[in-house]
């Protein structure tokens, strides 16, 4: 439609809307006045809006008479005013000449011919009227009763709605009361059962704790060997003091001791508290009083009392890490707490062979530590093949069989790999070799360099080098951290002087 067409329709629109508007604000004059003012323009175009209450007939109706009444009123004073005064010396003449009187006759024939298309034209338009009005009457029903469905239904569905979440509360009580009831019934079977078998776990307790007692550590979880609360206090060479979570490697501690790995490991709810100082009950720390080596949770002054989400320890070059206590400087064994000697490494050789191949073979003793470059991949659960840098603990990776969870990172400075750089491995990594593990083996290198080591709760993981070959490997504790208790005994020999 062009711009014209539009505009004149906005104008014929804005006129009749200010007419009805101007209509309805007289509504009470002009009703007063209806006879006189009932064929005034702006009252016949909103006609319908001044019909009497009384009146039987509908607005529309009311509107299509009063039309017809002033169209027919209008149109006959505008004929009598019109040929008025003419049909008045016509009737003169007709009385002095019967031709005048044909002539008035023929003239009125061709009026009413005149008029009566006109009354059919406009009779026409306002039935056409009638039936818009009464279109639109119809769809302003069907609207008005398709809103009323529509808000029944959705209070019908808020209904439902709450009726399902009724429903579903009584369920969850249902089921929570069946629960109940079992966990009673199950309560009650073990209180019925326990009762005969108490004498034999009073026993079994005693040869616990005196196992215990003979062998410590062997009852741990790995969150109680060998480490410290985050916040814990590491000593540098220049007296000053750093949290053990801050400490780098290659950090010189106050002994001149070089630190070669930092571990992170999962924390524990059984730790101990030596003047101030938040540790696992098996770390091994030097006594003043006995001048000897004595494990926290047997020391005279540790409490029972301590707690963290994560523990940290270090390895360092002489196997001793200096902690600022609250009355002293603590002196800790490091992880491994061996000396760095060949009798010690031969020994923790020997029992590592043993528990991973079932006998102590006349494996080689390797020369480094097990590390492994840090862009040698693994492959993560959802994630594919990443670099090792890229693990974080809680991670699932591959492990020999199945997926296995990070449960500690232990970042490490070593010298010497046995491949090119990139793809650098320690001597001292155990890998599956068919049915059994060995070391790898090949040309090893003094050269210094930075890697990292898992622990996961399955001991091993699978690596992936660049050549795309694969590698299940053993993860930093070798034997894996549920196995580490059966290795205290002879850790207790190996550090028994001579």
């Amino acid at each position: 439609m062009e711009a014209i067409y539009l505009f004149l329709l906005l104008i014929i629109s804005l006129t009749v809307g200010f007419a009805i508007i101007l209509g309805s604000s007289s509504r009470d004059d002009i009703m007063a006045h209806w006879a006189e003012r009932r064929c005034d323009f702006d009252v016949l175009i909103a006609s319908f809006m001044y019909k009497p209450s009384n009146d039987s007939t509908s607005a529309f109706e009311f509107a299509s008479n009063n039309f017809k009444f002033c169209v027919g009123s209008k149109a006959s004073d505008y004929l009598h005013t019109l040929f008025g005064a003419l049909f008045e010396v016509l009737r003169k003449q007709m009385g002095a000449a019967d031709i005048m009187t044909n002539v008035m006759k023929v003239m009125r024939k061709q009026l009413n011919t005149i008029y009566a298309p006109f009354s059919l034209m406009m009779e026409k338009f306002w039935n056409k009227f009638k039936q818009i009005g009464s279109l639109a009457s119809r769809i302003f029903q069907h609207l008005y009763m398709a809103m009323k469905k529509a808000a029944a239904t959705a209070t019908a569905s808020i209904f439902v709605a709450l009726s399902l979440q009724t429903a579903v509360l009584n369920g969850i009580d249902l089921v929570i009361n069946v629960i109940m009831i079992m966990l009673y019934i199950l309560i009650a079977l073990a209180f019925i059962f326990f009762l005969p078998i108490l004498p034999v776990m009073l026993f079994v307790s005693m040869a616990v704790t005196g196992i215990d007692a003979g062998f410590p550590g062997r009852t741990g979880d790995m969150g109680t060997v060998f480490c410290f609360a985050p916040d814990t206090s590491v000593i540098m060479r220049d007296n000053t003091t750093l949290r053990i979570q801050d400490i780098s490697l290659g950090d010189i501690l106050l002994d001149g001791q070089r630190v070669e790995a930092i571990i992170e490991v999962p924390g524990s709810d059984s730790l101990y508290t030596l003047e101030g100082v938040v540790v696992s009950g098996d770390h091994r720390v030097w006594d003043s009083a006995t001048q000897t080596w004595v494990l926290v949770k047997n020391h005279s002054e540790a409490i029972l009392n301590g707690s963290s989400p994560t523990l940290w320890t270090l390895i360092t070059s002489n196997r001793k890490i200096p902690i600022k206590g609250v009355n002293s400087i603590l002196t800790f064994s490091d992880w491994e707490e061996l000396p760095d000697t060949d009798d010690a490494a031969k020994i923790w050789e020997t029992v590592a062979c043993e528990i991973l191949n079932g006998e102590a073979s006349n494996t080689s003793v390797p020369i480094y530590p097990p590390c492994f470059d840090k862009t040698i991949k693994v492959q993560k659960y959802q994630s594919g093949l990443v670099p090792l840098s890229s693990i974080v603990k809680g991670d699932w990776i591959m492990g020999e069989k199945r997926w296995t969870q990070v449960i500690g990172i232990c970042r490490r400075e070593v010298k010497g790999f046995s491949t090119a750089e990139g793809n650098r491995i320690t001597d001292g990594v155990w890998l599956k070799v068919k049915s059994r593990w060995q070391h790898l083996s090949g040309q090893v290198e003094a050269v210094p360099w930075k890697g990292l080591n898992l622990i996961t709760d399955s001991g091993t993981f699978k690596i992936t080098m660049a050549n795309l070959s694969e590698h299940v490997v053993r993860d930093f504790t070798e034997v894996g951290w549920t196995n580490l208790s059966s290795t205290y005994t002879r850790v207790e020999n190996a550090m028994t002087p001579n």
